[in-house]
Parts: C-alpha cells; sequence; structure tokens
C-alpha cells in the first residue's frame, strides 16, 4: 500500500464535495452577520456542488476501495455542514432580525435547531449504512429512503422567495419548515433517486430563484 505524507484524498473528484463545504461555511458567516440573503445563495451553491460531485466522481474509474469509502463518508460529514448547520444558521440569522424588529421568541424558537440538526445528523447517518452495504453487493441505489437533506438547497430558498413576493417575513414559518423537514428526513417515505433528466429539471427550477435572491441583495430590498 502506498503511503501518503498527509492523512485524506485530494484527487479532482472528490474537489466539489471540498468546496460545497467551503461554500457552505461562508453561507454560515453570512447568517450569522444577518446577510440571510448571501447564505441562501451559498445554500443553494453548496446544493449544487452535491448534485454533480457523485458524477463527477464516477469519471475516476481507476479509483481504490478505500477511496470509494471515503468519498461515501466525506460527502455525508459535508452535507452536514452544507444542508444541517447552515440552514440552523440561517435560521439564527433570522432570528436575530427578528429580535431587532421587537419579534418575542420563546422557547419553540430555540428548541426547532437542534432538532433538525439531529434529524439531519439520523439520515446522513443512516444512508452511509445503507450506501455501504449496496457497495459491497455491487448495488445501486435507485430510492431514498428519506427525504435527503440536500433538498433543502432548493427548498429553502423557494420559499424565502415565496414569502417575500407576497411580502411576508420567513420568519413566521422557517421554524415551522424545519421542523416538517425533520419528519420528513428520518420518516421511512421512499423519494426516487433522481436521473440526470431530473437534476437539470432542478436546475432550471433553481436558476430563477437564486436570480431572484441575488437582484435582493444588489438592491437591499
Amino acid at each position: 500500500m502506498k503511503l501518503q505524507p498527509v492523512v485524506g484524498y485530494y484527487g479532482l473528484w472528490v474537489a466539489l464535495t471540498y468546496l460545497s463545504v467551503i461554500v457552505a461555511i461562508l453561507g454560515i458567516h453570512f447568517a450569522l452577520m444577518e446577510n440571510v440573503r448571501y447564505a441562501l445563495v451559498c445554500l443553494m451553491i453548496s446544493g449544487v456542488c452535491d448534485m454533480f460531485d457523485g458524477r463527477v466522481a464516477s469519471l475516476f474509474k481507476k479509483r481504490n476501495t478505500r477511496e470509494k469509502h471515503y468519498g461515501i463518508q466525506i460527502d455525508s460529514l459535508a452535507d452536514i455542514i452544507s444542508f444541517g448547520v447552515l440552514p440552523a444558521a440561517i435560521g439564527y440569522g433570522e432570528r436575530y432580525y427578528a429580535v431587532h424588529k421587537f419579534i418575542s421568541l420563546g422557547w419553540f424558537d430555540t428548541a426547532v435547531f437542534p432538532i433538525y440538526l439531529m434529524a439531519a445528523l439520523i439520515r446522513l447517518a443512516y444512508y452511509n449504512v445503507i450506501e455501504t452495504e449496496l457497495h459491497g453487493q455491487n448495488k445501486k441505489r435507485t430510492y431514498y429512503e428519506g427525504l435527503p437533506v440536500t433538498s433543502v438547497a432548493i427548498i429553502i430558498p423557494l420559499v424565502y422567495a415565496i414569502c417575500h413576493i407576497f411580502d411576508k417575513s420567513i420568519f413566521g414559518i422557517y421554524n415551522i419548515l424545519l421542523i416538517f423537514l425533520s419528519a420528513a428526513f428520518v420518516l421511512k417515505i421512499r423519494v426516487p433517486k433522481p436521473h440526470a433528466r431530473t437534476q437539470i429539471v432542478l436546475c432550471v427550477i433553481g436558476l430563477p430563484i437564486i436570480i431572484y435572491i441575488l437582484f435582493l441583495c444588489f438592491r437591499k430590498v
């Protein structure tokens, strides 16, 4: 076995996963600085990175077993930051904004974020277990059990855009949205795995959303 000077793997096949984490950390920074719209843009960019990282990795046919398992693990670790911590941070950003607007907050507002993070963590850990079993049996996944956490990359920005169009604050429903998503993560519902055509459709849907949010960023509306 060839020894490496550092731990981990740094090939092009894992570059999009690392980029997703970097963008998500920037998004967390923006959220905690109350720049929620920039954070939402980061969330969507992380979603795009995650959508295509698996396809990019599949182009590298010479990966060994350890590299393939590493890809599974690092993808889920990246997802908990991009689609677990970042949405929670967005909630905190909206919460602080609400405090400045003199909106009262109760225990429910504080409890939602750890519940959401735990649900996302459980969902990702369960995914890793099943994915490892499928790899051992040389089988490919055809559906997901529970809503994939990556779906928040389009759901949350979409809800934000709709709320803004109708001149409503997302803060009033954000916690309810996170509770709904938390339940969807851990319920054993079958969600078809998106194929290339479905991914293109999702990108087409997401493009006007990210353009709209960027427009709001520049207009400071």
